[in-house]
């Protein structure tokens, strides 16, 4: 599929010609209450994106997977591209979203804020857990697989230029979980999750949020504004 650009005025003109006129039918056949752009698309954000950029709201009674899957299949077929469809109640809780920040760049702080609550669970469930207790507890070996694919998934959105500000972490090891676990005939080893999470997880979270923070850091000084904890000295 070819990538789109960022959106021109034209572009997100477009984009919104045709979702008022497919109103009608979606709202009868999906139930939506609200439709509309978010992200790069709403902003007119010179950034490269790959896909139509919708949030939407179901009306009562239509919040279904059934529902949302018919939508965006709908959708993508109508503007004959992906369509990155998120529902306003994600939206509207993804700290990602009410943080952004335009020095980091949107696709990488999504993905590194959802990197960075992957690895805050696995930290909080795990946290001195021994080999033998962590082997029992067969629920939390699935949501700790379930939390290495999200995560695994996530870093391979992140540039290669804002990993290249961190060679020293793992980024490529993570990246291979994903594909590693879906692939394992008899399931993951779970010694070798376990031994992920306790030697891997520490390090790579800090600079996971060293990025985070250097990029925030970033954005205050070229606002005018002062660091927590500093004076800004225009004041």
């Amino acid at each position: 599929m070819v990538t789109i650009r960022a959106p021109d005025v034209s572009m997100a003109e477009e984009v919104l010609v045709g979702l008022n006129t497919i109103f009608p039918i979606i709202k009868r056949m999906y139930g939506v209450k609200k439709i509309g752009m978010f992200g790069a698309f709403a902003r007119r954000d010179a950034i490269p994106v790959d896909a139509v950029e919708l949030m939407v709201e179901f009306s009562p009674g239509f919040e279904t997977y059934r529902h949302y899957l018919g939508l965006r299949w709908h959708l993508e077929e109508y503007f004959s591209t992906k369509v990155n469809l998120i529902t306003t109640r994600v939206l509207a809780e993804s700290p990602a979203a009410a943080s952004f920040d335009p020095e980091m760049g949107e696709v990488d702080q999504e993905a590194l804020m959802q990197v960075l609550g992957e690895l805050d669970f696995l930290q909080a469930r795990c946290k001195g857990m021994a080999f033998e207790s962590f082997a029992r507890e067969s629920l939390l070996r699935r949501a700790c697989e379930r939390s290495l694919q999200i995560m695994s998934l996530a870093v391979r959105r992140i540039s290669g230029p804002q990993k290249e500000m961190y060679p020293g972490a793992p980024w490529k090891e993570v990246e291979g979980i994903s594909q590693s676990i879906a692939e394992a005939r008899f399931g993951a080893d779970p010694f070798l999750l376990w031994h992920f999470i306790v030697t891997e997880v520490p390090g790579f979270t800090q600079v996971v949020r060293s990025a985070i923070q250097a990029a925030s850091r970033r954005h205050q000084h070229d606002q005018g504004q002062a660091p927590p904890g500093e004076c800004n000295p225009e004041e």
